[in-house]
């Protein structure tokens, strides 16, 4: 019996010695497992918010690119207007609701027609963008990821947008010509318009600087205008009016762009005109030279008077295209992205949003639950860099200009060659109105405030 009594007694122990055990193992698990723990949840917090940080950096650098990505759509809309212009022809005799004539037109008709199709499509695309994000404000509103946001469902609509326009009828397409040209004015005035604001800003930032290194800047960039302005004065009189024959229209309009910018530049320097300077007035100068070159070079290059139509190979025919329709794009987004000069937020009254900012007084939380979640909130409040509605309304006018210099402008006596873009009598009378519509504005810009006593010029 004491031998089964002490058996049971060492069992007993045995067992106690083993509970024991456990209990010290799964407090040495507790003590190992809660750093591991603390550990790997401070990791995944910190893994969250680093995830939070890059996508609120994302979403603040969707702005400037998605400009790229429309710029980049644009630019491709206008080379496959002029792919399709040139070499689509064969493409668009095949098209049985377009060639149901009795008489086939001829090969630049359909080549306009293929044009006015893509700049349809295209205006309509960036039309409807400008109209859905009308009135956005924040870059957190819904409609603003619009613009910034869903660039595979964008890619397939704007597709759809250029392959639509093919299956209207021509009457259509006569319609929106008409209303092209139009179109294209507005365009044209807001290019004149950003010029003006961007010469005067940039003079002002430089002058302000009040250092000698930035005012030199300034006399230089000065000089070199002028100076290119005058080279190209004469050698529009050289090539413009060659030897041997009489061309009184094209030495009057180079006599008439002299005499414009010496007109305003000396305006500009007179005690009275408080906000005129001659960095301004050389930009202006060197654009309204640049505009007649232009035009005098738009003239039919079997015009006895353009003595440079007979020295355009293809490829400086190449050169100019590519440089004019790039120009027209980057105006496009320069003239988008400048929706500023447009606006008059100094002037009007600040309206009540639907949603109060943080920070205002008709917000209800406390104090300190909006210091907790500015840094959340902030950014969903905070303001677009432009206007979002003017940028697609630029570049849908842009998509219009860009129609009238590949068909000269409509006209159906007009007949571009290939490689050849904004050649014809009626791009050459555009151009010349356009240089004294600007000239007429920067002089207006000078003298109104004298004239205008009783009104502010900012």
């Amino acid at each position: 019996r004491d031998g089964f009594v002490s058996r049971g007694r060492d069992r007993e122990r045995e067992s106690e010695a083993e509970g024991e055990k456990k209990e010290e193992r799964a407090k040495m698990g507790g003590i190992i497992t809660a750093p591991l723990s603390m550990a790997s949840a401070c990791l995944g917090s910190c893994a969250a918010t680093c995830a939070c940080s890059a996508c609120k950096t994302c979403v603040n650098g969707l702005s400037s690119v998605s400009r790229f990505a429309y710029f980049m759509l644009f630019t491709l809309s206008i080379f496959l207007s002029w792919i399709f212009r040139d070499y689509a022809q064969g493409l668009m005799k095949k098209i049985p609701w377009i060639d149901h004539f009795g008489v086939r037109p001829s090969d630049e008709w359909f080549g306009k027609q293929a044009v006015y199709r893509l700049s349809f499509g295209n205006f309509m695309f960036f039309a409807a963008f400008s109209v859905l994000l009308v009135g956005v404000k924040y870059k957190g509103e819904a409609r603003a990821k619009l613009h910034t946001g869903g660039w595979f469902v964008k890619l397939i609509t704007w597709l759809v947008f250029n392959i639509v326009p093919f299956f209207l009828p021509n009457e259509s397409m006569e319609v929106y010509s008409a209303f092209a040209r139009f179109g294209s004015g507005v365009f044209l005035i807001i290019q004149m318009l950003i010029l003006l604001d961007f010469t005067h800003a940039w003079n002002d930032a430089w002058v302000s600087k009040e250092h000698y290194g930035w005012v030199a800047g300034l006399l230089s960039l000065t000089t070199a205008s002028y100076a290119l302005a005058i080279i190209g004065i004469v050698l529009m009189y050289k090539f413009f009016n060659p030897e041997g024959e009489t061309c009184h229209t094209n030495v009057t309009l180079i006599t008439v762009t002299l005499v414009m910018f010496v007109l305003f530049s000396a305006i500009s320097l007179l005690p009275q005109v408080e906000h005129g300077s001659l960095f301004p007035s050389a930009v202006i100068a060197l654009y309204t030279v640049f505009l007649c070159f232009s035009a005098l070079g738009s003239q039919p290059e079997d015009y006895k008077c353009n003595g440079m139509g007979h020295k355009m190979d293809n490829t400086k025919l190449w050169i100019g295209m590519i440089f004019t329709l790039a120009s027209v794009a980057y105006s496009a987004l320069r003239a988008g992205s400048a929706s500023d000069s447009f606006t008059f937020r100094d002037s009007v009254t600040s309206s009540t949003p639907l949603v109060s900012a943080p920070g205002s007084k008709t917000m209800t939380r406390s104090d300190e639950d909006d210091d907790e979640e500015a840094g959340s909130v902030g950014g969903e409040f905070e303001e677009v860099d432009y206007s979002y509605s003017f940028f697609h309304f630029v570049f849908a006018l842009a998509c219009m200009y860009v129609a009238m210099l590949m068909t000269g402008w409509g006209s159906p006596a007009a007949t571009e060659g290939k490689d050849t873009i904004d050649v014809g009598w009626t791009s050459y009378w555009v151009k010349i109105a356009s240089q004294w519509v600007m000239g007429g504005l920067y002089t207006w810009s000078l003298v109104a405030p004298l004239i205008l006593t009783d009104r502010d010029f900012l």
